[in-house]
């Protein structure tokens, strides 16, 4: 996929992919918080998937002289997620009031599947796919937050979102999977 369309695209899937679930999370989260906090919150998130972006970028620019397709093994995590959130699809997930940092940290410790199919994604990039790449990202995170700034205020659409969310997600996270091998030129 050498054209800056397909690493938008790429970009894209590999994003929305990835934290599609922190839509749920977040607007429940947001919902919770009074009113005059919520724009520290979603900084935090903000703050937190920008430390798992520049993870991945260090990540996969470091690794620059490694063969990308030893990379593939990085599908991995998000098929392990996928088989948990097969297992857990029926439970529903509680939310509880949560301050920024707690935010933060939680975007940070929740985001190995994002790391794992945006390294791949970076590694195999040049300069200029990677700037369509993270110009997605940049879109995407704002599209998103938008997204839970709406469910946050309106109660029915962000049970249907978190539902639908659930009973996704393994799916989801299969096709991040396959997104890894594709990244990684295996298939």
């Amino acid at each position: 996929m050498p054209s800056v369309a397909a690493a938008l695209v790429a970009g894209s899937l590999a994003f929305v992919g990835a934290t599609a679930d922190d839509v749920a999370g977040l607007s429940a989260q947001l919902a919770l918080t009074q009113p005059g906090r919520r724009r520290r919150v979603r900084r935090a998130h903000v703050s937190g998937v920008v430390v798992l972006v520049a993870f991945a970028v260090i990540l996969g620019e470091t690794l620059r002289s490694v063969p990308l397709a030893w990379f593939a093994p990085l599908a991995l995590f998000p098929l392990a997620f996928a088989a948990r959130a097969w297992s857990n699809r029926r439970r529903e997930a509680s939310a509880r009031p949560r301050g920024a940092w707690v935010t933060a940290f939680a975007t940070v410790s929740t985001g190995g599947d994002a790391v794992a199919v945006w390294t791949p994604l970076v590694r195999g990039s040049d300069a200029v796919r990677l700037v369509a790449v993270l110009a997605a990202f940049v879109a995407w995170e704002l599209v998103l937050l938008g997204a839970t700034d709406v469910l946050a205020r309106h109660e029915r659409p962000r049970r249907w979102v978190a539902a639908a969310t659930a009973r996704g997600r393994a799916v989801l996270y299969v096709a991040l999977a396959a997104l890894v091998l594709i990244e990684c030129r295996v298939l």
